[in-house]
């Protein structure tokens, strides 16, 4: 596992973590290791380059379910 899947896991399930990273993202990333590279790459949000630098290449597909009350009672 890469060291940002790491950080993004240990900020998923660290809460001081998370409220220090939202006080300031790029302070904390560079604290837990990040390369500048890393840290423009989620800062800029491009999903494609973070999936590539995390060593994520699966394929999410993401589905919604609407369904309606059972009328008929």
């Amino acid at each position: 596992m890469s060291k940002l899947s790491d950080f993004f896991q240990k900020l998923g399930s660290d809460a001081a973590l998370l409220e220090a990273y939202k006080a300031d993202p790029e302070g904390v990333m560079k604290a837990n290791g990040l390369t500048d590279k890393e840290i423009q790459v989620v800062l800029s949000g491009d999903q494609e380059q973070l999936s590539s630098l995390s060593g994520d290449t699966s394929e999410v597909k993401s589905y919604l379910i609407i369904t309606n009350p059972d009328d008929s009672k």
